[in-house]
């Protein structure tokens, strides 16, 4: 009994000096057990205490007093160690640690053992299934390092403190031209193009796992630099951190990347339509040019079929030959009307093609194309240039032709009743009815003339208006005189007709384009109307005074009308034609009209007569008593006696006609052929009143003359006559000091009452 009580208190003993020293290890799981053995001598061990985290680390609860095997059901089995374990510390005193995996539980276990007094057993043990689990994992992963080490394309190991290369596979030393031995010398420094700072924060961004994928340049024993990209990862190995830098030589990307970086950009900014389909030809890519010309936006048009551009008006078969040719491999070449988004019609000059990929199937279709509109537009242009160019050849020619007849007819006239003036034995009556002849054909020639220069001025911009007080309703019965005579010859009917009463008929426009204009139009009217009547006159439209002339003529054929206003152009332009004339004066009206702000239109029907009508602005003005100058010819001025003229003109023809036309009518007449004779006369002669002055002369001309004449004489009237009738001869004749101006051939009446006016008489 006492040896009982005894075994009691060392047990108890043990037990305080236990929990006095388990105060560092109860974090851990622990068991206090005490050894059994059955009478088949079989060990076992029933649970004396336990703590909080045994139940939290195994499982078990409400186990104190029971067997191990008991709560542990085939752990004899399974792990015999287990016990055998337990039963020496037990029997030996002498502690034991070691890690097991208990299939009971599926768990490894660190255990330490221990034994306070003999047959008594404390077991702390922590689960280390995870650690156990992650440095299986390492092992793996360690094992598949080496692997990828050895078998990978380019890696190094770095030192992530110093960026010092700690090893180098096979792969790395042919790669940089170094051995391996010599890339373990080095540093990453070494072989790359960044700097020392950049590399540093690079290991750093690893090492904290903010980035692990750069692009780099590195330098290789050679000297050539070749484009990498670094995939750098931070890992554990023998204990220390490492960077496992996975390096791909990505030179030829890099280039296939710029080029194509630039031939996007080419694409972009290219002025040239691009757009790439799908094989079933729906819109995958366009480029910003495609939405500038056709309206439609890049999501407008992805997914949509290029149909959407069909303007319609192309025929099926040039679609059926554009597939035809992209789906057989060739490129299609050719030009298209299309429609833009907005209605409007393009022409695109196209190029369109597959795109096959290495298994020869195609994947796509691109179509480059340039918008040539306005290409076309201008070919158009200029084809319509061509033929209105050649038209024009042919109407000059045809014009020419007319010409040449015009001029050569009153010239005929002219030289021929010239020629037989001078036959002996004419009659008085003879000679007049020649001498009239001969004046009809100069003045028919002069209008000619006169014609082809107001062409020539209106083309110059030279026409001037000279705007008046115009009484409309006179100037139409001066009209209606002067023609009158002319339509009884040809026994034809003439009326005018006024729209206004005479006070509200004076009107400010120029007064001698508005006679010009029409007189042309009756004389027009007078030669194509071989019968019937001529009716002319005005009617007021609002604002405006609606001139008309009105024919029974042979009319205009409609394909003649818009042509008919133009110059060098009749309705007969044939050798054929039954009436003379240039065909000038509806140009010219024309022109006129314009310039005085108003339009003019044709109406006719072949055989049926023509209709002219024209506009001007009705700008009313209230006045009386207002008279225009008549078209009819006025009578002769008489200039008094006593007057000496110089007549500087080496052309002696002109200078007879001078001194007969000066001639009885109390005027001496002295004569030079140039310049200078003519200065030295007005020097000699001081009783010279007035000088008439050709241009062209040898020596000096008229120009040059007339200033040093100023100079002598300032006060000396001098009168420029040429044949030059240019704006621009006027504006020298001015310059160098002329008084009076007057074109050949001179008219008598108007050369009086030039002198006259100058001589202040």
């Amino acid at each position: 009994m006492g040896s009982i009580n005894s075994s009691q208190a060392k047990h108890k003993e043990a037990q305080s000096v236990l929990h006095r020293n388990l105060g560092s290890y109860i974090q851990h799981g622990y068991a206090y057990y005490r050894k059994i053995t059955d009478e088949d001598n079989n060990v076992d061990f029933i649970y004396e205490e336990v703590n909080e985290n045994y139940e939290k680390l195994t499982g078990l609860k409400d186990v104190i007093g029971r067997r191990m095997t008991e709560t542990r059901p085939g752990l004899s089995k399974s792990n015999p160690m287990f016990i055998e374990k337990y039963a020496r510390v037990a029997e030996t005193g002498i502690p034991d640690k070691f890690e097991i995996f208990l299939e009971t539980d599926n768990h490894w276990y660190d255990v330490s053992l221990y034994s306070p007094q003999e047959g008594y057993v404390l077991s702390m043990f922590d689960d280390i299934s995870e650690r156990k689990k992650s440095e299986e994992t390492l092992k793996k992963s360690e094992e598949r390092f080496r692997r990828l080490f050895e078998n990978d394309s380019i890696v190094i190991l770095l030192d992530p403190d110093t960026g010092n290369i700690i090893d180098a596979n096979h792969a790395a030393a042919e790669f940089y031209g170094w051995s391996v031995e010599q890339l373990k010398q080095m540093s990453i420094r070494q072989i790359t193009s960044a700097s020392s700072d950049e590399v540093k924060v690079n290991m750093d961004k690893v090492r904290t796992s903010k980035q692990n994928q750069f692009l780099f340049r590195h330098r290789r024993a050679d000297g050539s630099l070749r484009d990498v990209e670094v995939f750098s990862n931070r890992i554990e190995l023998e204990g220390k951190d490492i960077l496992y830098a996975i390096i791909h030589d990505v030179t030829a990307r890099i280039l296939a990347e710029n080029q194509l970086q630039k031939l996007s950009v080419a694409v972009e900014q290219s002025p040239a339509i691009v757009v790439i389909t799908d094989p079933e030809g729906n819109i995958e890519y366009v480029n910003p040019a495609f939405t500038l010309v056709t309206g439609y936006s890049t999501e407008e048009a992805t997914g949509q079929n290029p149909r959407i551009l069909k303007s319609g008006l192309m025929p099926p078969s040039v679609y059926e030959e554009l597939w035809k040719t992209i789906l057989s491999g060739n490129v299609w070449y050719g030009e298209l009307q299309n429609k833009k988004k907005n209605g409007e019609l393009y022409w695109d000059q196209a190029v369109i093609s597959a795109i096959r990929n290495k298994k020869n199937v195609i994947t796509n279709f691109v179509a480059v194309k340039v918008d040539i509109t306005e290409q076309k537009k201008m070919f158009a242009e200029l084809i319509a240039a061509k033929q209105k160019a050649e038209e024009s050849d042919r109407l000059k020619s045809a014009f020419l032709a007319n010409i040449s007849h015009e001029i050569r007819t009153p010239m005929n006239g002219i030289l021929g009743f010239a020629q037989l003036l001078k036959e002996p034995h004419l009659t008085g009556e003879e000679q007049t009815d020649y001498i009239d002849l001969i004046q009809q054909s100069g003045v028919r020639m002069l209008n000619l003339i006169n014609n082809l220069i107001n062409v020539s001025r209106i083309e110059a911009g030279e026409i001037m208006l000279q705007v008046s007080e115009t009484p409309v309703n006179e100037l139409l019965r001066d009209l209606y005189a002067f023609f009158k005579p002319e339509i009884d010859k040809k026994g034809l009917r003439l009326q005018y007709t006024t729209g206004l009463p005479d006070s509200e008929s004076v009107i400010e426009t120029d007064s001698g384009k508005l006679i010009q204009i029409l007189t042309n139009l009756i004389q027009n009217a007078l030669k194509f109307t071989s019968s019937g009547e001529i009716d002319f006159g005005y009617n007021r439209i609002d604002g405006t005074l609606e001139f008309y002339v009105i024919d029974s003529g042979i009319g205009i054929a409609p394909e003649m009308k818009a042509k008919i206003f133009h110059r060098f152009h009749q309705v007969d332009n044939t050798l054929t034609r039954n009436q003379e004339g240039s065909g000038l004066g509806l140009n010219i009206s024309k022109a006129y009209v314009e310039l005085l702000g108003g339009t003019i239109r044709v109406e006719s029907r072949e055989g049926q007569g023509s209709e002219f009508y024209f506009t001007l602005p009705y700008r009313h003005i209230f006045a009386q008593n207002i008279r225009i100058p008549s078209p009819v010819i006025q009578k002769p001025v008489i200039i008094a006696p006593a007057i000496t003229v110089l007549i500087a003109e080496d052309d002696a023809v002109s200078s007879l006609l001078l001194k007969k036309n000066l001639a009885g009518e109390n005027i001496n007449t002295i004569f030079a052929v140039n310049g200078v004779e003519a200065i030295e006369m007005v020097r000699q002669y001081h009783e010279i009143d007035i000088v008439l002055m050709d241009i062209k002369m040898p020596l000096m001309n008229g120009y040059e003359a007339t200033r040093l004449i100023k100079e002598l004489r300032p006060d000396l009237p001098v009168i420029i006559q040429t044949a030059f009738t240019s704006k621009e001869e006027r504006e020298n004749a001015k310059k160098a000091g002329c008084d009076g101006y007057i074109t050949k051939p001179i008219n008598k009446i108007e050369l009086h009452k030039l002198m006259l006016k100058l001589l202040n008489r």
